[in-house]
């Protein structure tokens, strides 16, 4: 079933691509709010990193879904930024989003999305973990 796509109009189009919950936001001491991509970012994401995400077999604003629905750390990213990230130990590299909140336009505003090397995330400061960095067997975090 394909999700539905809430857009707004501010210097140009934004596509609602996922929500911050509150437990989640209220844990990591970030504010809870949506998730918003702009085009301008699709097409940037497309053009630094369309070749990764043609090996995957992705498109970048379903590359940027999967993340927001599946993130399992938030990582302190650069200046303000924070990092959502899909990880998996066993996994050489990891999806990341860069995301920083606006407060004029009160949402998450994504940077960049892009598979990213686990040891350049893991240098990246750990801000909330969906499992406490517990493996449950498969590489993958248990909650």
């Amino acid at each position: 079933m394909k999700k539905k796509t809430t857009k707004i109009e501010l210097h140009h189009p934004y596509t609602k691509v996922g929500r911050l919950k509150a437990t989640i936001a209220q844990k990591a001491h970030l504010k809870c709010a949506d998730i918003y991509v702009s085009e301008n970012y699709l097409r940037h994401i497309q053009t630094k990193h369309g070749k990764e995400l043609g090996t995957l077999g992705i498109l970048p604003i379903d590359f940027v879904r999967l993340i927001c629905d599946n993130f399992n750390e938030i990582r302190k990213g650069s200046d303000n930024s924070v990092l959502i990230v899909m990880f998996n130990k066993r996994l050489s590299y990891v999806a990341g989003i860069a995301l920083n909140y606006s407060v004029e336009k009160d949402f998450w505003d994504i940077k960049t999305a892009e598979p990213r090397r686990l040891k350049a995330i893991e240098k990246k400061a750990l801000i909330w973990s969906a499992a406490k960095h517990t493996d449950n067997g498969n590489g993958n975090r248990s909650n």
